[in-house]
């Protein structure tokens, strides 16, 4: 038997895989909905070589062609092995609609499999609402296959995890399988109170042979991590005996249920796919590389969307301002460069902020150089003090790039530059600016503070494509993967802020810059 904690991570496994699933069935029926959906010819958009069968690189080739670029050729190569039934690493056209039948809607199913075809050829696409819904299909099944990934490799460390000890532990009647009975008993017994039909899903995903119930056998292959093959070893899935294809008058169960594949080779050597055999190692498989913790990447990306709304909320203040006919960024710097050096201090920050009415503490001020100076000399030249207040929008931003100054030829308070409209709006955007920075600090320091954080494995869990770089859809698609919804717009301007080069990426040195505390007083 498990452990307390054990059975814990059992439990977020499993309801992990119940959300997937049932996440990936709301897909399947969406697609199948549509009218002008056929299987065949879908199969026939993928197959372009028209060989009969599905390779992974064809997968890759699908997404590339949808603008879906986070997927690499080895996850996809192990999406192939999860519904591969005959271990040729290819998916045949009933494999292949296993992956896009529903299976809680038979009728949907039956109308779905009786429409007629019409030939794809090789360079025709199929209509573009067709073509989303394959792809996010896809993309959910590659998303379910990262977390349980995770998930597996967060339960295999506990020094009293065993696959049978955790069969066991939901089997609490010794019945020799489980079904959805001591499933639903064990899930409520560790605070978790499953529906019927999310019982029925966490079921069909581990059930390979269709007869509604999980045995050891099959429990054990699903909860073993999959490892990459060693160097130069071709790997070849077990084969099932065979695969029933799911037909109308079959339960809501799965009849035929993709193989789950593993290797019994125990060693962390480079993946190696059939398809891309030439590509080096080190760039087939994202996973070789260490990632954090299930805990830690949570927090980090919960980090990520609070990121998200404090750069959102900068942007609005920003837009506001800009609307002001009279306010221009040359009469907006001058108030604190008051000795025309062309460039502002620390001091310098503070003290025209105090004379406009704004009150920060130095360290605040520090906070607001630290971020915005590109050279290093803890002074902010015009261009530097110019991005703090140009909007990510180009229309915004070129509205206040064109504003000269007001030339004003008397001798004038600084407080008393701009408009008094234009000013509270200026003093709004300071309080925004300082407000920003400590939340920034805050969640610095929050990071930090965890005994698991590593910056190093923070970036490989955000880098999935294994290019050293991560970029804004990478970094969309890690947000979303915990449930949160974020804009493009939101994602962009994060990367904005941490891409010191303007690549539109963010390298392993940018982000440790970034995620590196700044504020010494708060440490």
């Amino acid at each position: 038997m498990l452990g307390y904690e054990s059975e814990r991570r059992l439990k977020n496994l499993l309801v992990a895989v119940g959300d997937g699933e049932r996440d990936l069935e709301a897909a399947r029926q969406r697609l199948c909905g549509i009218r002008d959906f056929a299987p065949l010819s879908a199969f026939e958009r993928f197959d372009r070589d028209m060989t009969g069968f599905i390779t992974s690189y064809e997968i890759v080739n699908f997404l590339r062609d949808n603008s879906v670029f986070h997927v690499s050729e080895s996850e996809s190569f192990s999406l192939v092995q999860f519904f591969d039934s005959n271990g040729n690493n290819k998916l045949s056209f009933q494999e292949f609609i296993q992956m896009l039948l529903p299976c809680e809607n038979n009728v949907l199913r039956n109308i779905t499999l009786d429409r007629p075809s019409r030939r794809v050829t090789r360079y025709d696409h199929l209509p573009r609402d067709i073509e989303l819904c394959l792809t996010n299909i896809i993309e959910k099944e590659i998303d379910l296959q990262r977390r349980l990934e995770i998930l597996k490799r967060e339960l295999e460390v506990q020094y009293d995890y065993s696959p049978f000890a955790a069969f066991r532990s939901i089997d609490k009647y010794n019945s020799g399988r489980i079904d959805t009975v001591n499933c639903g008993s064990f899930l409520r017994q560790n605070g978790h109170y499953a529906a019927e039909l999310e019982l029925l899903a966490i079921i069909r995903r581990i059930d390979t042979d269709g007869d509604a119930v999980v045995v050891y056998s099959e429990f054990a292959e699903f909860v073993r991590p999959a490892i990459p093959a060693p160097r130069g070893v071709t790997y070849a899935p077990p084969v099932r005996p065979s695969s029933a294809t799911r037909t109308g008058n079959a339960s809501p169960l799965r009849n035929s249920s993709p193989v789950r594949s593993y290797s019994t080779q125990k060693s962390r050597a480079a993946y190696s796919s059939p398809v891309r055999a030439s590509v080096s190692p080190s760039r087939l498989s994202p996973s070789r590389k260490p990632i954090l913790r299930l805990n830690d990447e949570d927090e980090l990306v919960h980090a990520l969307k609070e990121l998200c709304n404090l750069e959102q909320e900068l942007e609005t203040a920003k837009v506001n301002l800009s609307h002001k006919s009279d306010f221009n960024l040359y009469d907006a710097f001058n108030i604190f460069d008051q000795p025309r050096y062309g460039s502002i201090s620390v001091h310098e920050l503070q003290s025209g902020l105090n004379a406009i009415g704004v009150y920060p503490t130095y360290d605040e001020c520090d906070l607001f150089i630290t971020r915005y100076c590109k050279k290093g000399d803890r002074r902010l030249n015009f261009s530097e003090f110019s991005e703090a207040f140009l909007a990510h929008d180009s229309y915004y931003a070129n509205m206040v790039n064109r504003r000269g100054s007001n030339y004003v030829p008397r001798v004038i308070r600084r407080d008393d530059v701009f408009l008094p409209h234009t000013s509270f709006e200026f003093q709004s955007m300071w309080r925004t600016h300082i407000r920003v920075e400590n939340a920034n600090e805050s969640l610095r320091q929050r990071l930090q503070s965890r005994p698991g954080f590593n910056m190093y494995e923070a970036f490989n869990s955000l880098d999935f494509n294994d290019t050293g770089a991560v970029s804004a859809y990478e970094l969309k698609r890690m947000i979303e993967s915990r449930g949160y919804f974020v804009g493009f717009k939101e994602v962009e301007q994060v990367v904005e802020k941490m891409d010191r080069n303007k690549d539109g990426r963010i390298s392993f040195h940018e982000f440790s810059e970034d995620v590196r505390t700044k504020s010494p007083v708060r440490r």
